[in-house]
């Protein structure tokens, strides 16, 4: 898919998540750790360590409530995540990482920082920082107001 005879920025982005993406999970096997799926590892990644609710981790993964607490399930059988009652929130639960977790948490990115070393060195460390820059910006809302 093209703009103008160039690639569009979608397609770029989600390639360039991917390729993150299965650096890490790459690292993990090879350090012997259990895989986790690109979204479980979003997850993962996004995680309060004083913990986190659900609808919350949805939120900041951009997925449906229901994709988030799937992914939770499949990380708490996994041993990495845990489910506690929220102290403030009789409603609420808080989802925490396990020790397990919390070891894999920080191999996890440790590799995502190693991904970014290999980036520098192919690409160079200014093309890096300006990426990381442009994507850190404040873009505004998704749609401009017509």
């Amino acid at each position: 898919m093209t703009h103008h005879g160039k690639p569009l920025l979608g397609p770029l982005l989600r390639q360039a998540f991917r390729w993150f993406a299965d650096a890490t999970i790459a690292d993990l096997a090879a350090k012997g750790m259990p895989p986790l799926s690109i979204t479980q590892m979003d997850i993962f990644t996004k995680l309060d360590p004083g913990g986190v609710t659900i609808s919350e981790l949805a939120r900041r993964s951009g997925i449906a409530r229901q994709s988030a607490h799937q992914a939770v399930r499949e990380l708490v059988k996994a041993g990495v995540l845990r489910i506690e009652p929220d102290p403030s929130s009789t409603r609420s639960k808080l989802v925490l990482p396990t020790e397990a977790g919390l070891e894999r948490l920080r191999v996890a990115r440790r590799s995502l920082a190693e991904a970014e070393e290999w980036l520098a060195d192919r690409l160079g460390d200014s093309v890096v920082e300006q990426l990381r820059a442009a994507l850190d910006a404040d873009w505004g809302p998704p749609h401009p107001a017509v």
